[in-house]
């Protein structure tokens, strides 16, 4: 466990992390300290750390839609391409940009369809473009 202490206007305050043992290489005791679960003095705000985990489970969540189940690496590379500019998400294995275009295997600029032209334009450039430089690199 280690602990950081805080000054706060309602005063000291203190986060305290759990760590693994495995991850501790070393060990130096520093001297001795009050007990920081003593309870008498320990106060857990029960409101921030379920705000927190919260906060978590969300960013879990919005980072778990954003990879593709049953889709190859390029496929993957091709939708965080498209992502950095345009909102994607995932339909199975389709990629559709903008709630309106959609890309299905193999990925290709002949696969792109839906949307107005100019959003389907759009969407075969980019996809031609990171296709190229998938290629450059070695991914194909």
């Amino acid at each position: 466990m280690a602990q950081e202490g805080m000054k706060s206007v309602s005063g000291p305050r203190r986060n305290i992390r759990l760590l693994k043992a495995n991850y501790i290489k070393e060990f130096v005791l520093m001297g001795q300290a009050e007990d920081p679960l003593d309870p008498t003095k320990c106060f857990v705000d029960l409101n921030t750390l379920q705000s927190r985990e919260e906060s978590a489970i969300r960013q879990a969540e919005m980072e778990a839609e954003r990879i593709g189940v049953g889709v190859t690496p390029q496929a993957q590379s091709i939708f965080d391409a498209l992502s950095k500019t345009l909102p994607v998400r995932w339909d199975k294995t389709v990629i559709v940009v903008m709630n309106e275009v959609r890309v299905g295997s193999p990925y290709l600029p002949e696969s792109v369809v839906g949307g107005t032209p100019a959003a389907n334009e759009r969407v075969r450039k980019v996809l031609e473009l990171e296709r190229k430089r998938l290629q450059g690199r070695g991914g194909s």
